[in-house]
């Protein structure tokens, strides 16, 4: 198409525009640098997706790793009564109700209410491949007496624990008949996670003071009233004391 036009007199009028070959071009390179963009955006938020669900995970893991920290490392010496009164070890792993089942000490009383300072708990996976913890209100059950359950970690396809008994071996069920020991001296947690593959974290056990001891101590921490009502007793006694000795002068 020519871009002049002609006059009568054959001068030429020069016209303004574009050809169609110039408006096909120009019409690619948008298309190209458009659809550049849209891919390069539609990375940039699906790594960010991707983070963010790293980061979730790695965040729960963390969490509950924490949660287990606390609990195996106050591993106490303090057996309990099912809930038809027959007594159950201090720590049980691998024969029964759950993956491992014992008590702790330690357990923060900040609302001072009426009850001992330890704790019965235990671990387990579900039919869901959910990592749950259960706990007990009470230490020695009833028979109404129910677990109270905390979902810790999901895609977990494997959980599964090892001890290490006095003489330094590692065995995975426990009460350990060949050991005279009440209480690992470590406990191995290993966990197979859908995401983040195999974890392992070893806990060492703290020994604790004696369980009924302990016990004690966290029953009179969480009953002030007590120590209060002996504290005006024994004043009470001591003036009156003084009141007799005065009389006898």
């Amino acid at each position: 198409m020519s871009r002049f036009a002609w006059k009568s007199d054959s001068s030429p009028i020069r016209q303004s525009g574009f050809t169609l070959l110039e408006v096909v071009v120009a019409f690619s390179i948008f298309a190209v640098i458009g659809l550049s963009a849209h891919q390069f955006l539609r990375t940039i938020i699906n790594t960010r997706e991707v983070t963010n669900q790293s980061n979730a995970v790695m965040s729960s893991a963390s969490r509950a790793f924490s949660v287990m920290q606390r609990d195996f490392s106050h591993l106490a010496d303090r057996q309990v009564r099912d809930a038809y009164g027959e007594p159950l070890p201090p720590l049980i792993v691998g024969t029964g109700d759950y993956d491992v089942e014992f008590s702790r000490s330690g357990w923060n009383n900040p609302a001072r209410l009426p009850r001992s300072n330890m704790q019965r708990v235990a671990y387990g996976l579900n039919d869901d491949d959910e990592l749950e913890r259960y706990f007990w209100l009470v230490l020695d059950r009833a028979e109404d007496s129910e677990p109270i359950t905390q979902r810790l970690l999901t895609d977990v396809e494997d959980f599964r624990i090892n001890l290490m008994s006095s003489d330094g071996g590692f065995v995975d069920t426990w009460p350990d008949f060949d050991n005279d020991a009440r209480l690992p001296r470590a406990v191995e947690i290993l966990i197979t996670h859908k995401k983040l593959g195999e974890l392992r974290k070893l806990y060492s056990v703290v020994m604790t003071a004696d369980a009924n001891t302990s016990e004690s101590q966290g029953n009179a921490a969480t009953n002030p009233d007590d120590q209060n009502g002996n504290s005006e007793d024994a004043e009470t006694d001591r003036r009156g004391n003084r009141g007799d000795s005065n009389v006898r002068r």
